[in-house]
């Protein structure tokens, strides 16, 4: 039996490998809109790996760290 640590875990790799085709996609629905689709695909393309980024930056607590007390 997979304990609770490990279930998150797995949740989270799952969250991190969809976040970019859910962006690319979102970008290319607003994109739709104006008439952009690609340009708006290549947009959530982007903002989706940077949030990608930032969020393997903040769970390696690379980022935003807090100052230890002395």
């Amino acid at each position: 039996m997979a304990t609770r640590s490990e279930l998150g875990r797995a949740f989270w790799y799952l969250a991190i490998t969809t976040t970019v085709p859910i962006m690319a996609f979102l970008g290319y629905v607003l994109g739709k809109e104006y008439g952009k689709e690609m340009i708006g695909a290549l947009l959530g393309t982007l903002l989706g790996t940077f949030l990608v980024w930032f969020d393997i930056l903040r769970a390696e607590k690379l980022m935003l760290k807090k100052k230890a007390k002395r």
